[in-house]
């Protein structure tokens, strides 16, 4: 998988130097843990045109903007707070290029306040967002059709994750280990760099690790019963009954302790355990949208492509092929 980490002037320089070092050493250590991952990744260090390229990291795969190579992922590293405006003003062409990638199919992820970049593509317009807290107020008057909610470690948009301070870089790395190359690697990765990650064994969708960093039980117990009861139809007054709440303090409470309406997250839940069934591609696009719990194959698939960039064909199409060639080797 090819992954593009931009440098640009004004950069923080462990958010450049850290993704490529934890990225880079995933062969090394599946092959020394005796781990199987569903693929690795080749990435370069691609620099903006405004930037002097010194190698400061001694990295091979150095490149700037000007490169017609496609990616499938790039990061969008974290900046100084103090030249945000700057970097706007001077960046135009990356911001250009990030664009451009991603509308040629790229992921792009960005660090702490690298979102002011990935704010100024437009691809977060109708989006929920973070970054860091300082940060927050700003990026939400640039670019008010951006939900930004500062609160949050990371936030996943399907193609779009945003990161919050400059050092979550390591949690943002991990999530995407999990989601590419599978938990197995995860915590791999996890173990090795020392980096905490939940204990997803505990639930069945570790992808919402991150949504159980609360002290919530009555939450925690409704977490627990949709990603286990997804496929059922399940109602407000079922969750709520199971709780002793009333509908509308359930809903209230939910909403402020996971960040997502009861609804998303069982709409979540539903296209997590749809990806899954995708990635390993033994049952059709159809089979996965009754598997899952949906009836009308329409709503399913809009449901699919809203939470993930990508069409069920699609994504079946760029990752199951991942999976297949994993398992092959």
């Amino acid at each position: 998988m090819k992954v593009a980490i931009l440098n640009y002037e004004g950069a923080v320089a462990s958010s450049v130097a850290g993704p490529y070092d934890m990225l880079t050493k995933l062969q090394r250590i599946a092959q020394s843990l005796n781990v199987r991952s569903r693929v690795f990744f080749e990435v370069d260090i691609v620099n903006s045109t405004n930037l002097v390229v010194t190698d400061p990291f001694h990295m091979v795969g150095n490149l700037t903007i000007n490169t017609r190579k496609r990616y499938d992922l790039i990061f969008i590293p974290a900046m100084e707070f103090t030249l945000i405006a700057q970097t706007l003003q001077k960046e135009t062409a990356m911001i250009k290029w990030v664009r451009r990638q991603y509308e040629q199919g790229a992921d792009i992820a960005s660090i702490c306040l690298g979102a002011f970049v990935l704010g100024a593509t437009g691809l977060l317009d109708g989006k929920r967002a973070t970054t860091h807290w300082m940060g927050a107020t700003y990026l939400q008057q640039l670019y008010p059709k951006i939900q930004v909610e500062d609160g949050k470690v990371i936030i996943d948009e399907g193609r779009i994750y945003t990161s919050g301070a400059a050092f979550s870089f390591t949690s943002l790395v991990i999530y995407m280990i999990e989601k590419i190359c599978g938990t197995d690697m995860a915590l791999a990765a996890s173990k090795v760099f020392m980096i905490q990650l939940h204990d997803s064994s505990q639930h069945t969708f570790s992808i919402f690790n991150l949504q159980r960093n609360h002290e919530d039980a009555d939450i925690s117990k409704a977490q627990d019963y949709i990603e286990k009861n997804y496929k059922e139809q399940l109602g407000i007054s079922v969750l709520s009954k199971k709780l002793n709440m009333s509908a509308r303090t359930f809903i209230r409470k939910f909403t402020q302790v996971t960040g997502n309406s009861v609804l998303e997250y069982i709409q979540r839940t539903r296209v997590e355990a749809a990806k899954r069934l995708l990635e390993k591609g033994k049952l059709t696009v159809e089979q996965v949208c009754m598997e899952v719990g949906y009836a009308d194959f329409g709503f399913f698939r809009n449901i699919f492509k809203r939470v993930t960039g990508l069409t069920p064909q699609e994504y079946k199409k760029k990752y199951s092929d991942m999976f297949n060639e994993s398992v092959a080797g």
